[in-house]
């Protein structure tokens, strides 16, 4: 529900004045317009008078709650970060076999064809790996070592061994999503996904 105060002045004018509560709601409706569309289109496959065209708002808005776009693009990145996170949490939670658990959710077909929703390493590594925003750098570096670190409690062996495991199993989950959404043929695209499954469950079941 829209939060305006309207005030009458001396000379009879309306200034309808949004509240901060009002403000605080606007912006983070852009912040997660903002992180569906950069991850759907990329971070450069938007301008700004797009995204907050889609989002509802002005153009000019924007400055008044961004410093830049890269501001709006890392604080959307940590945003839908928070949200897969999550995620990744229900299905781990309870699992009797969390890695298997992980995989079959993360290489999967309903990822594959959910990109704005999905897994911002899956969208947006190459986004970062271009940028020069050490923000945006950051986030990702982040994001990647926590991939690496949750990983690493769930596959075999311990120390460097399950370290180097966990990257491996990384790169081939991310990996599957990014090449199963680049090739036109289904079948192909599913055959991908189903490989690396199978890879990834075979390996560490031994």
């Amino acid at each position: 529900m829209m939060m305006i105060v309207i005030i009458v002045n001396s000379k009879g004018w309306v200034i309808v004045k949004i509240t901060r509560e009002q403000v605080e709601l606007n912006r983070a409706h852009v912040i997660d317009t903002a992180a569906t569309l950069f991850r759907e289109r990329g971070i450069d496959g938007i301008g700004i008078a797009d995204l907050m065209k889609a989002a509802g708002m002005t153009h000019g808005g924007f400055y008044r709650q961004f410093r830049s776009k890269n501001d709006l693009a890392a604080q959307a990145v940590a945003h839908a970060v928070k949200g897969t996170s999550s995620e990744i949490s229900a299905v781990l939670d309870g699992a009797d076999d969390p890695l298997s658990a992980l995989v079959r959710f993360y290489v999967s077909p309903e990822h594959r064809d959910a990109p704005s929703s999905g897994c911002s390493l899956a969208t947006l590594a190459i986004d970062a790996a271009r940028s020069t925003d050490p923000a945006l750098q950051a986030l990702f570096g982040d994001l990647i070592g926590k991939y690496i670190a949750l990983l690493t409690t769930l596959v075999p062996g311990d120390g460097r061994v399950a370290r180097e495991e966990a990257i491996a199993t990384l790169a081939e989950m991310v990996g599957a999503i990014i090449l199963s959404r680049a090739v036109t043929d289904r079948a192909t695209s599913d055959e991908i996904l189903r490989a690396v499954v199978n890879d990834l469950l075979t390996r560490h079941a031994e």
